[in-house]
């Protein structure tokens, strides 16, 4: 289980890396920001990740909404 852990950590120093250095590219050749927060609300794969969040959202609300009512409809078991 270590292993698999440091293997994790690894995969995710990389990932925070090459965002940091594309970042710092962005900023060195005069990027500007707001063109590029437009380009990616526009793109099909931000549409996804933000509908893939809202049914996160609504699964998460379902969730705590069943464990709160839990006691009361199964009262019997308690």
């Amino acid at each position: 289980m270590k292993k698999a852990w440091s293997i994790v950590l690894t995969i995710a120093f990389i990932i925070v890396l090459l965002g940091a250095i594309a970042i710092g590219v962005g900023y060195l050749t005069g990027a500007d920001l707001e063109t590029v927060y437009t380009t990616l609300e526009d793109s099909q794969v931000a549409l996804y990740i933000n509908r893939l969040l809202g049914y996160w959202d609504v699964g998460y609300a379902y969730a705590q909404q069943f464990v709160a009512d839990f006691p009361n409809q199964f009262a019997g078991l308690f």
